[in-house]
């Protein structure tokens, strides 16, 4: 009798050890992504780095849209990264490559505007 609790026991811990690590996957994962944010798209988020343009198909681009939760990366921003980088640069640039913030949602403090693009030039146009 002894055993079968013990065994009991021992599936319930394996049972709950298991069914915490998705979440632990996804931490690491945001962390990540994040990471990669920082490194691939300061030059289009930091606060007093100007304006440039960001292209849809730029390396910046394909991490925002590889993210797979982005608002989780909102999550993982330290203070010292949000004392360098403007949320609302990051919040158009995840529009503009096409892994938008929801509007309305908070971002490290930052509610997330209606963000419109807009239209691209008519072909032939430039």
């Amino acid at each position: 009798m002894t055993s079968v609790k013990a065994i009991g026991v021992l599936c319930f811990l394996v049972f709950v050890a298991l069914s915490s690590y998705p979440h632990r996957a996804q931490a690491d994962h945001c962390a990540a992504d994040k990471s990669k944010v920082m490194r691939e798209c300061w030059r289009n988020i930091g606060k007093n780095v100007g304006e440039h343009p960001l292209l849809h198909g730029s390396v910046c681009c394909q991490v925002i849209r590889a993210a797979t939760d982005i608002h989780c990366v909102c999550d993982k921003f330290t203070t010292d990264e949000l004392a360098r980088i403007s949320l609302a640069k990051f919040a158009m640039a995840t529009h503009v490559c096409g892994n938008g913030l929801r509007a309305h949602t908070h971002c490290a403090g930052y509610t997330v505007p209606v963000i419109t693009l807009p239209a691209p030039p008519p072909p032939g146009s430039t």
